[in-house]
């Protein structure tokens, strides 16, 4: 019996020993992600009273949430109280009141491939997040702090600086590293919520994070949109405007629970059925309204239309080629800037951003004060690689329909 009982200790000790080894690496990797967290709060940086910088180190459970998927914002209330913010539930978005956005591409002189565009929503500051996953692609997004309960308030205080955390499920726009762009906007039309059978659910702006983590290009992107079912946030619907570095750019939008994806000169993603069918241009945009022509008995609040005739006007006579300050000028020229007449706020381009997706870079305008353009790399989080100004508008100010 003896050799028996030496055999059972050896093998306790060998058990002992794995158990000490998977603790040391548990607590090496709690006090990794202890350093992360820490060092995301502690990047929060003012850098005017209408932009906040952050450097987002921590991890943010992507995966975790795409395989398990979420169907409301309650749900992903409760993922990121669970994952981010030790039960604390942060994430208090506002009204879909209110919002207009504007997207356009075009080209640089030089070919790179550009999106520009506005978004328009209840008068607050904006986080700029540069993000790197581990098992993914690093990305710069832009965020609205209403989304994360900052509102117009935004103080640095410990507990907003807490609320930083949930950033990289709150962007609505942005650029990774491998050139691809997203950027969503309002249709004021009832939400999208599909029930595909054997598809996981996701929200609107989890998927925009999905896509700037997981995808280089708009076929990717398109394929990942299509794996899940979309409900879409804020009780209200959204299209979708996608470029990447190719010099490629579809629109997704959902009318009535169905997909829809339009790309010019595709086979695969044709435009038959869509405005961009007719309208002689080679490039794509969008606003407050459907793409699709026929809706059928689907009903949309629409607008815009006179915001994106006007950008049009300017890629027909420009052929489609505008530098990165002509981009930002056009954005500043279809803004909107007005008083709720419904609700105490003021609507207006709480930024203006144009994205080069050959060069990495983003210009960027906070809360419509186009005499400070700051120019960001996705390669060098939270510096300022430019600062410029537009003194003079080749635009009128113009006062557009919402």
């Amino acid at each position: 019996m003896a050799p028996l009982r030496v055999e059972k200790s050896v093998k306790m000790v060998y058990n002992d020993k794995n158990k000490q080894e998977r603790d040391l690496r548990t607590m090496q990797r709690l006090r990794s992600l202890r350093k992360n967290k820490l060092a995301t709060l502690r990047s929060v940086k003012k850098l005017d009273n209408n932009i906040y910088l952050l450097d987002y180190r921590n991890d943010y459970h992507l995966p975790e949430l795409l395989n398990k998927g979420v169907s409301s914002i309650g749900e992903l209330t409760a993922f990121t109280a669970n994952a981010l913010t030790l039960g604390l539930r942060l994430f208090k978005p506002g009204t879909d009141q209110g919002a207009g956005c504007t997207t356009f591409e075009a080209y640089t002189a030089e070919g790179n491939h550009l999106l520009a565009r506005n978004f328009d929503f209840k008068t607050a500051p904006c986080f700029v997040v540069w993000t790197h996953p581990d098992h993914g692609y690093a990305s710069v997004s832009v965020v609205d702090t209403n989304f994360m309960a900052y509102g117009n308030a935004l103080r640095l205080h410990r507990l907003n600086r807490y609320r930083a955390l949930l950033a990289p499920y709150c962007c609505v726009d942005g650029m990774n590293e491998k050139g691809l762009v997203i950027a969503v906007s309002q249709l004021r039309a009832k939400a999208t919520n599909q029930k595909n059978p054997g598809k996981k659910d996701i929200t609107t702006t989890a998927m925009i994070r999905a896509v700037l983590d997981t995808c280089a290009n708009v076929d990717e992107a398109v394929a990942l949109f299509r794996e899940y079912n979309m409900h879409d946030s804020l009780w209200t619907n959204y299209h979708y405007q996608i470029i990447d570095a190719s010099g490629r750019s579809v629109v997704i939008e959902y009318i009535d629970h169905t997909m829809h994806v339009y790309e010019r000169g595709s086979s695969a993603y044709p435009v038959s059925g869509s405005v961009f069918e007719d309208d002689g241009l080679k490039l794509q945009y969008a606003a407050n309204f459907s793409l699709t022509k026929d809706i059928g008995s689907f009903q949309i609040e629409q607008h815009g239309e006179d915001r994106i005739e006007a950008v049009k006007a300017v890629l027909r006579a420009k052929g489609g080629i505008l530098s990165e300050p002509e981009a930002m000028d056009l954005l500043s020229y279809v803004k909107l800037n007005y008083k709720h007449d419904k609700y105490p706020w003021s609507v207006n381009a709480l930024w203006s951003a144009v994205y080069n997706t050959d060069a990495g870079t983003l210009k960027l305008v906070g809360n419509m004060d186009y005499k400070h353009i700051y120019t960001f790399s996705i390669h060098e989080p939270c510096k300022v690689l430019a600062h410029e100004s537009i003194d003079h508008s080749a635009y009128p100010d113009t006062k557009w329909s919402h």
